[in-house]
């Protein structure tokens, strides 16, 4: 390939293989302090649509598989593996339409940066937990995000995506033009066939009450806990998100219960807490709140807890089987971790609605676990990995699948499926169909797995 004419069609950079900068870039495009096996030759820093339409034009000409990164915020580098990289970060417009509730965003906006600027407006989207997170992967791969309960889960309030396709041309999809492609777009993480340059957001009303109610217990409550937070997912309103955090303590390990309330109102926000506390378990070592969180203020309190720069290894599963379950594998996990900064959580998601048939996120559960191993060396790698993948294998008896966005996609053997059935069989045709020449490795290694 002659790399000085993919340089004359781009407006941005190109970095390429042979250049001094190459190994920085290169590690620079997974946020994971842990990197992915090198296998990019070129990467090109976008600077518009037109850029990646040429560089995906570009790659077909030389055979070059293309793999696109908006953040790098997947855990496996995913977004890394491929022989030509487009980094979309220059892509990172964004433009509120306050009365129609609508926001045209760029795969680079950050779930920070997309959750501050409506808040400011009153307006609010499901944005995800994490606040570096680029809104492209996280929204590809469905997006459980804040208040999905009430919301959705967060690719269904996707209205149309301008996407460069396998041979370069620029289309807009929606419901009604393109409903293949705008339906494979919400859902299929990785596996999409595309590269998204734009997307088209529904917006709601910022919850006014937003509150957050956090109770701390000691391993030994388990069974209280789960019973408790049985009780709360057959009754707790929508607009109520209830999340057991568990985590290592100098004491041994220990369950944060936390409940954020989206209220419209602070009395309303009160009136929910009221209930949710009144069957608490005793014993409580701590408690906090209610306390106002509008939700820019919630990534305050989840940033600690995934500092940049460390080394990560995260999976999760879904489950419709009883919380005790889910929390006490969640809890044996911690227990055993070799870093004392991994976490766990499980959610509980009783109210949460049933999926449509619109999209490809095809995959959720009652209960939602997930793994953080967070730890700092690089000797440190192996039995991180290790533990996580040992822990997860302890739930194969209640997993029902598991989420693409927080999946560990390089786990040996069969991955819990994140997609349906119907889905993956879907997702493969339309992949045979737009992407025939395999252009976007990923879109087939990982539907594959997903039907393991």
């Amino acid at each position: 390939m002659t790399y000085e004419t993919l340089k004359a069609r781009i407006r941005g950079a190109v970095i390429t293989r042979f250049d001094p900068e190459f190994s920085t870039a290169r590690d620079g495009l997974s946020w994971n302090g842990r990197k992915p096996e090198p296998l990019a030759q070129v990467i090109v820093r976008a600077a518009d649509a037109r850029d990646v339409q040429e560089a995906v034009r570009c790659a077909a000409e030389y055979g070059l598989t293309v793999s696109a990164r908006g953040g790098g915020h997947h855990f496996t580098g995913i977004a890394a593996r491929a022989d030509m990289v487009i980094d979309l970060s220059a892509l990172n417009g964004l433009r509120i339409d306050v009365a129609a509730r609508i926001a045209e965003a760029g795969p680079a906006v950050t779930n920070t940066r997309l959750a501050g600027v409506l808040d400011q407006k009153g307006l609010a989207f499901p944005v995800g937990h994490c606040g570096s997170v680029a809104i492209s992967g996280y929204l590809l791969g469905g997006g459980i995000g804040w208040n999905s309960n009430l919301w959705g889960i967060a690719c269904f309030s996707v209205l149309a995506v301008d996407v460069v396709m396998a041979d370069g041309q620029l289309l807009t999809a929606t419901a009604q033009d393109h409903p293949d492609i705008f339906w494979a777009a919400r859902g299929a993480g990785p596996g999409f066939f595309g590269i998204v340059t734009n997307y088209r957001l529904q917006l709601y009303e910022a919850p006014h009450g937003a509150s957050s109610l956090v109770r701390v217990y000691p391993a030994s409550a388990v069974a209280a806990v789960a019973d408790w937070a049985e009780r709360l997912g057959g009754r707790m309103p929508a607009c109520v998100e209830f999340t057991i955090k568990t985590l290592r303590t100098p004491g041994g390990p220990m369950m944060a219960a936390i409940a954020n309330v989206f209220a419209a109102t602070p009395a309303e926000a009160m009136a929910i807490g009221a209930d949710l506390w009144s069957d608490a378990p005793e014993g409580a070592l701590e408690v906090i709140g209610p306390m106002p969180t509008p939700i820019p203020a919630l990534y305050e309190m989840t940033a600690p807890s995934t500092p940049e720069g460390s080394r990560y290894g995260v999976d999760c599963l879904w489950s419709d089987g009883a919380v005790h379950e889910a929390l006490v594998a969640n809890l044996r996990a911690i227990e055993l971790a070799p870093s004392e900064q991994s976490f766990g959580l499980v959610s509980v998601r009783g109210t949460a609605p049933a999926l449509p048939e619109t999209a490809a996120f095809s995959q959720s559960g009652r209960i939602f676990s997930t793994l953080y191993g967070v730890w700092s060396e690089t000797e440190d790698d192996a039995a991180n990995l290790g533990w996580l993948r040992q822990s997860i294998a302890f739930c194969n008896e209640f997993a029902t699948g598991s989420y693409v966005g927080e999946c560990d996609l390089d786990r040996p053997g069969a991955l819990f499926p994140t997609l349906s059935p119907a889905a993956v069989s879907r997702l493969s045709d339309l992949i045979a169909r737009y992407d025939p020449a395999g252009r976007f490795v990923a879109s087939a290694r990982v539907t594959e797995r997903s039907a393991a």
